[in-house]
């Protein structure tokens, strides 16, 4: 009888964000490199599109990753159809009979101030829940998956518990497999490539844009590539009172085509988050030989490492240093930086990111 794997997919979405990306292309690759085994996806209807074209199974399921009812019902399900192993994209699910797999891709829920908003009380509530979710979800976990050094340690200090069973996975990227030539004339523009909660730290972002802008209106453009969800609102806000309004365009639900090519004709990619669990923007621009501002102190300089300019996100004037080291950069030291970013893309892949899970789903089953 065939190995079976049924893989919880309900973290990916119809438009398809940073976690729906690694949901999609780990899935993928888990099915392009074991063709004997049988492998079941649990999947949302709306986004059921992107793995009909695989040899999984799908069944559809809309329940909400995070409802502990839900979870319940769900787990009944699982234990029906008895995987072998079950893995799960997301940090909290159903608690099935089998050898399970959760993936923290990161802790800001808990660890990030004002993440449910500016009230106090739903903040301290809402912790309350994810946290008691969280630590139910790693109890009765066999393995957890992490996508970074800098979230394993957040997962070691919040869940003693859990120490040996964290594993690192890392990531890869999928809108360039193949090599980049770095030698394409880019435009001058910066570009910002993301959502805009409270841990992508735009209020701070916008207001050292502004500011450099005022001191230098020869400051580059600044693209910003915005998904339109529950903050967009709160981002317009403090976009529209920018005094460098009329030097920054807003982009919403482009076609991966159109974000190949901002990637490729970039100055370079702005990614001034406050927490990260990764950084999947600032790996794809890497991989293009885009040079890349990023934060220090998040898993974001992990990434990075030193082929980049780092900055520190929690001021206003080193953002601002950063911008303004890139924009009067020669085009000889921004191809320097371009050239070693790409190089250091190289290390990541889906494909590595896969064998970590084969790994830890064959010492289980």
């Amino acid at each position: 009888m065939s190995f079976h794997l049924l893989i919880d997919a309900r973290a990916l979405q119809k438009n398809v964000d940073g976690i729906s990306r690694f949901t999609l292309n780990v899935t993928r690759c888990i099915i392009g490199k074991r063709p004997d085994w049988k492998i079941t996806t649990l999947v949302g209807k709306d986004a059921a599109f992107h793995l009909e074209n695989t040899e999984a199974g799908i069944i559809l399921d809309n329940s909400s990753r995070f409802s502990a009812s839900a979870n319940k019902k769900l787990s009944s399900r699982v234990n029906d159809i008895s995987p072998d192993v079950f893995l799960n994209f997301s940090m909290a699910g159903p608690q099935p009979d089998a050898p399970s797999i959760i993936t923290v891709h990161d802790l800001m829920v808990l660890n990030l101030p004002c993440y449910f908003g500016d009230s106090i009380i739903r903040n301290a509530f809402s912790r309350f829940l994810f946290r008691r979710a969280l630590k139910a979800s790693i109890g009765h976990a066999s393995a957890i998956a992490v996508p970074t050094m800098t979230t394993k340690l957040d997962v070691m200090r919040s869940f003693q518990s859990a120490t040996d069973m964290v594993f690192i996975t890392g990531e890869g990227q999928a809108l360039f497999p193949s090599p980049v030539s770095i030698q394409q004339k880019r435009q001058n523009f910066f570009l910002y490539v993301g959502n805009a909660r409270g841990y992508k730290n735009i209020p701070r972002f916008l207001t050292a844009y502004g500011r450099l802008w005022a001191l230098d209106d020869k400051t580059p453009p600044l693209v910003m590539v915005v998904r339109k969800d529950r903050a967009y609102s709160y981002f317009r806000k403090h976009l529209d009172s920018n005094p460098a309004r009329s030097n920054i365009k807003v982009l919403t639900h482009i076609s991966d085509d159109e974000l190949r090519n901002l990637y490729l004709t970039c100055k370079a990619l702005l990614i001034p988050s406050v927490y990260e669990g990764f950084g999947l923007p600032a790996l794809e621009a890497m991989a293009t030989g885009a040079p890349v501002m990023a934060s220090k102190t998040t898993a974001l300089e992990e990434i990075v490492g030193d082929t980049g300019v780092l900055i520190d996100p929690y001021s206003i004037i080193d953002i601002m240093r950063g911008m303004a080291e890139l924009s009067t950069a020669t085009p000889e030291e921004l191809n320097k930086l371009g050239q070693l970013g790409q190089k250091r893309a190289g290390i990541f892949s889906w494909e590595k990111t896969t064998d970590c899970f084969l790994e830890q789903i064959e010492t289980l089953a």
